[in-house]
């Protein structure tokens, strides 16, 4: 964590990845991974809310990164464990699964970017939009923080962003694959810190 953060409104962009219905909420797709349960210790639904909110007033775009299927995933590549559970039939557009989760839901003025792979890079129009914008400063939430978190936040550090993790703004199975990617992995490519700790700092 760090105590010195600041944080240029101005330069700042919020993403909110993957927090959707099949990922974080009981009944989806991949409930049975623990996501859900380690949602809610994470408090996650309502740390993103709250950041959201904050950066909207600040005038801090909001981008939704959304995986998204056609029904029977055609295309999808099944080179990976992850990807052959979404071809299993999760995700899919116009579904509840691939729905965002309840609070999460754009508000007017967000933007929202589909992809069909774990980093919100890949194949996307995020980086046109950050252009677009003048954004060069990231921070991202969302799900999942040992998988689609940290794949965006070290493509983000390649392309020269600067990526910011609110770890209780973001989820996975568990405690332990969390405690994995926010000490460890995440360390060298984002400046890890908490909801509070990031509005406080947006000036």
């Amino acid at each position: 964590m760090t105590d010195d953060l600041k944080l240029d409104a101005n330069r700042c962009a919020l993403i909110v990845q993957d927090l959707q219905n099949d990922v974080i909420t009981d009944g989806g797709a991949f409930a049975e991974s623990g996501a859900p349960d380690h949602a809610r210790e994470q408090n996650v639904v309502a740390n993103v809310q709250r950041l959201a909110a904050a950066c909207r007033s600040k005038g801090v775009p909001v981008i939704h990164v959304w995986y998204i299927v056609e029904d029977g995933a055609p295309g999808l590549k099944l080179n990976a464990p992850l990807f052959e559970g979404v071809a299993e039939g999760a995700m899919v557009r116009g579904t509840w699964g691939a729905a965002p989760a309840d609070g999460l839901e754009p508000h007017e003025g967000d933007f929202v970017v589909e992809k069909t792979r774990m980093s919100a890079w890949q194949g996307t129009n995020l980086e046109n939009i950050l252009a677009g914008t003048e954004r060069d400063t990231i921070i991202i939430s969302g799900a999942w923080t040992n998988m689609s978190i940290e794949h965006t936040a070290r493509t983000g550090a390649d392309k020269g962003y600067y990526m910011v993790v609110p770890e209780n703004a973001c989820s996975t199975m568990s405690a332990d694959w969390q405690n994995a990617s926010i000490n460890y992995a995440l360390q060298n490519v984002a400046t890890v810190t908490d909801v509070d700790s990031v509005i406080a700092s947006i000036n």
